[in-house]
């Protein structure tokens, strides 16, 4: 028998119930631990400057923030995963130029950029060309007329299949009429372990990554429009003679699209500031990025990008 008693007993257990959502939604962000999801495995240049911005970030937040690798798909796995993440500012994505080429070379990839929210600007990231020294050869030119005159295709390695290392790669074929064996690897730290194996004639990793393996690797130029202020001996495709359109890569933060306004604006914010410390905007060059404070508008400059990568793809009729 229902009495007054058990009746205002089980509308108060009712009412806690339909409260607790909204109480959940109106807790204070941050409140708990952020996960920073990275596309590459752990030991490249990428995951230990991320590394860096999360220690600081945590520092900020008052709150524990980890970084994840999920590397593997040319950064989809990644990409995919944050983009389905609750939208709630506790997971957020690093990476890098791949999260725009992705759309435009497959025909169904496993996000949309509509998924996901450009929060803040990492840095930008050219790319270099490295042979081991054993190779013998010191410049870009002698590396195009060894391939050229090899009885088998030189093989190039790079940190995945439809990365900006194989688009270049792709681009710098193309203009020299060369042939290179591609060789992907799932992420920056193995394709430099191929090289220094001797597993591959050439590969196409950071700037960061070949300068840390110049005793025993060469470099021979970079793909952007000008040499770099922490490494200037290192001459560019275009000064070597032979363009590769100032291909330079770039690096970032993303949410899910949903994430609340003041949360978004919260997290650019403070990996903005984060980003142009001293101490770590200097840890950025020398790990082979540039400063990219000169980019105010961050969701614009990835709409450029998505437009620059899906021209190059289509030009040069680059598939995977």
């Amino acid at each position: 028998m229902i009495t007054r008693r058990t009746f205002v007993k089980g509308a108060a257990g009712l009412a806690t119930i339909a409260v607790t959502p909204a109480l959940a939604q109106t807790a204070p962000w941050p409140s708990r631990l952020t996960k920073v999801v990275v596309p590459l495995p752990p030991g490249g240049v990428m995951d230990g400057l991320t590394r860096i911005v999360a220690d600081r970030l945590a520092q900020r937040l008052g709150q524990s923030v980890i970084v994840e690798n999920k590397p593997g798909a040319n950064g989809m796995i990644a990409a995919s995963a944050v983009a389905g993440a609750d939208a709630d500012g506790y997971t957020i994505l690093s990476t890098m130029s791949s999260i725009v080429q992705n759309v435009s070379l497959h025909k169904s990839p496993s996000y949309k950029m509509s998924d996901l929210l450009p929060l803040a600007p990492l840095g930008r990231l050219p790319i270099a060309f490295i042979v081991p020294k054993t190779l013998g050869v010191s410049t870009l030119r002698e590396f195009v007329e060894k391939a050229r005159s090899s009885s088998r295709p030189l093989s190039f390695g790079t940190y995945g299949l439809g990365s900006s290392a194989h688009i270049i790669g792709e681009v710098l074929m193309k203009n020299t009429g060369i042939k290179l064996l591609q060789v992907p690897y799932r992420g920056e730290a193995p394709a430099l372990t191929a090289i220094l194996g001797g597993e591959v004639d050439s590969a196409f990793v950071s700037v960061g990554g070949a300068m840390a393996q110049d005793e025993k690797a060469k470099t021979l130029a970079i793909a952007n429009p000008a040499r770099m202020r922490r490494y200037p001996d290192i001459p560019t495709f275009d000064e070597s003679g032979f363009p590769v359109l100032g291909l330079t890569g770039f690096s970032g933060f993303f949410a899910p699209a949903a994430i609340p306004k003041a949360v978004a604006e919260r997290l650019t914010r403070e990996l903005r500031e984060i980003v142009s410390l001293p101490d770590v905007n200097s840890k950025l060059l020398d790990f082979g990025f540039e400063d990219m404070s000169d980019v105010t508008n961050f969701p614009a400059f990835v709409d450029d990008e998505v437009r620059r990568w899906s021209s190059v793809i289509r030009e040069f009729n680059i598939s995977i």
